[in-house]
């Protein structure tokens, strides 16, 4: 039988990891709300990095898992009833900071798509306008090429 520390490590890592991942959710809701791009890109790829450490992870703790019961049906739930009770203490409180720390994030990242849709409907929102008092005026040009003299596109339509 495996050592049930060597699961214990590989679910504190990856909780560490889960916990990055919320830090930069939380931090990402501040950068969708100013619009700055460019940082939520770098977010993004840093996430990625994050995800890929993840994987590795949860590969490691599916092979650990699986010399407990080779089926590839073993959770931490099932393992908690088959350890001594200090083990299995130690495991179902892993398993609650787990349960936590994901739906947090969870909140998190529908709290952001829900940011994100927004921005991307005002941005319709504002092209549609745009386009449409263009479309109207036939452009922003004169008959001689010169520019039309227009105090502010949007105010017109407002």
């Amino acid at each position: 039988m495996p050592d049930i520390n060597d699961l214990i490590d590989v679910l504190n890592g990856e909780m560490l990891l889960y916990k990055d991942l919320l830090d930069i959710s939380s931090k990402k809701t501040d950068v969708i709300i100013h619009g700055k791009i460019q940082e939520l890109d770098n977010m993004t790829k840093v996430e990625g990095s994050i995800i890929c450490r993840l994987s590795k992870l949860e590969e490691e703790r599916e092979e650990i898992l699986q010399q407990y019961d080779n089926t590839g049906e073993m959770t931490i739930s099932k393992l908690c009833k088959l350890l001594p009770a200090d083990d299995a203490f130690r495991l179902r409180k892993i398993q609650l900071e787990f349960e936590n720390i994901l739906k947090a994030l969870n909140d998190r990242n529908e709290l952001n798509k829900s940011l994100l849709q927004q921005s991307i409907e005002y941005v319709n929102y504002s092209i549609g306008l745009i386009s449409s008092n263009l479309v109207q005026d036939n452009g922003i040009y004169g008959d001689n090429g010169s520019i039309k003299q227009y105090s502010s596109i949007i105010d017109r339509k407002a």
